[in-house]
């Protein structure tokens, strides 16, 4: 038996084809002719071939002219059935799609983001890749590419964005979004969320960075225990510091400001930090606008309890992209967390969430209690608390000892903590869902679009802006 091409048939094949083609193809072929003497495994080997589809092996590789035309295809087919779940768009009108590349056999789908602090990120790159591999060719490969550009500050007006660039200064210029964290009352746990909160960003993907404005009381530098937490010059400039990174967050405080800097309360043991307003505003900007932040996806501000001059130079200085409120339960911290709503409200600054801190604990039965009562779920039918997302963190022991430790819960991640974990992920996900409309030009969820904000300051109206 000999065989001249891949492709087996019958003398008898011949006579059924009629195209040119097949008749150039029989014309090669070989017909299988059984010996005289043949052996019965043989004959049966042979009717196996014989009944068997003819096998053609056929080149998977594209043409350049091929390959061009279905990358337009995937780009269109893309563009027609994947919008973003959050903007309503798809990702070829927001930009998102650069491009598509076919090579060896490999369909790379470029992404873009302005940031990777896209609740939904994992979701979207799976769709990419089941869309785009029911357009290729059997036995190719999808890969999707994403990353994040340069951040560019958020304005509310972008004839203002000009200003607003020279006034941040070369620390901050890189810097999309400034989240302030609050409470009108000390000791709710406003440093823990703020910690917790950072570090959940950064674990989504986000550039975070994390300042602690609290002046009086600095709490980051007993919350997280850096591996160097030596504070060096910056290149940028004189006076410029650089931040500490922590396990991917940049942080700043007064507390790791050295001892010798001349300011009440600097250091690791530094003492009261007594100090005036037009001081402590004047510290706080040196450590907002001296320190060289880089490229930053949001900047959260851990700040003072109260509603002072720290309050009202940050907003003076900075356009705050939404803020966090923490309270407690008891009808006390809740009336007064209304009243740092409002106070936000009315510098133009809308809060995004409200977390309301040791609401509740689980006993070893599964009942839940409310030792403090619950002042904010009745306060929630509030005008200014019906605009706010409320998220209940537990009392809780391991909380407690990850502050203890130096070590944030979002950080060490203990398996028995996984409700407040949870909590913390929620908290995360709903800021960059807001930071991520507001980024696009897109009013709050929990706003009205159009709606007009008057930032007031002192109570004169200086200012109105369009959001959305």
């Amino acid at each position: 038996m000999m065989s001249i091409s891949n492709i087996v048939v019958r003398r008898g094949c011949r006579k059924a084809c009629s195209s040119a083609l097949m008749r150039q193809r029989l014309s090669r072929a070989t017909a299988i002719i059984a010996p005289p003497n043949h052996h019965p495994d043989l004959t049966m080997c042979r009717r196996q071939l014989t009944n068997s589809p003819p096998s053609i092996v056929v080149d998977r590789s594209l043409s350049p002219r091929q390959a061009a035309a279905l990358e337009e295809s995937i780009l269109k087919e893309l563009q027609q059935s994947l919008q973003d779940t959050i903007l309503k768009t798809d990702i070829r009108t927001l930009g998102w799609l650069k491009n598509v590349t076919i090579n060896n056999k490999v369909v790379k789908v470029v992404l873009r983001l302005p940031t990777l602090l896209h609740p939904h990120l994992k979701e979207l790159e799976s769709d990419i890749q089941r869309i785009v591999s029911q357009k290729v060719p059997p036995g190719f490969t999808v890969q999707v590419d994403t990353s994040a550009t340069q951040p560019i500050p958020f304005v509310r007006n972008i004839q203002e964005h000009t200003e607003l660039i020279s006034n941040l200064g070369p620390g901050l210029s890189n810097v999309s979004h400034f989240l302030a964290v609050y409470s009108c009352k000390g000791g709710v746990g406003k440093s823990t969320v703020a910690v917790n909160l950072a570090y959940e960003l950064a674990r989504m993907g986000g550039r975070v960075g994390l300042l602690d404005v609290d002046i009086y009381g600095p709490s980051l530098p007993i919350l997280v225990h850096p591996d160097h937490p030596e504070v060096h010059q910056s290149s940028l400039g004189p006076g410029m510091v650089k931040p500490i990174t922590h396990q991917g967050v940049k942080l700043m405080s007064l507390g790791y400001v050295s001892p010798n800097s001349g300011v009440p309360g600097s250091g690791p043991d530094g003492g009261a930090a007594v100090m005036r307003g037009p001081m402590a505003g004047r510290v706080v900007t040196q450590l907002l606008k001296g320190t060289d932040w880089g490229d930053l996806d949001v900047l959260v501000l851990d700040m003072p309890p109260g509603t002072g001059d720290v309050h009202l130079a940050i907003c003076q200085e900075l356009q705050l992209s939404g803020a966090v409120s923490v309270t407690t339960p008891s009808k006390l911290a809740a009336t007064d967390a209304r009243k740092g709503i409002e106070m936000f409200t009315s510098l133009g600054v809308h809060t995004l969430a409200a977390v309301e801190n040791m609401a509740y604990f689980e006993c070893d039965g599964g009942g839940k209690h409310y030792p403090f009562g619950e002042g904010i779920k009745k306060l929630a039918e509030d005008e200014e608390f019906s605009k706010t997302d409320i998220f209940q963190l537990p009392i809780s022991t391991h909380t407690n000892q990850a502050n203890d430790g130096g070590t944030p819960l979002c950080l060490a991640r203990p398996t028995e903590a996984s409700m407040e974990l949870s909590v913390f992920e929620m908290l995360a996900k709903k800021v960059a869902h807001e930071l991520l409309l507001l980024q696009h030009g897109r009013a709050s969820s929990k706003e009205a679009p159009g709606s007009k904000v008057s930032m007031s300051i002192g109570g004169n109206v200086s200012e109105h802006f369009d959001i959305g």
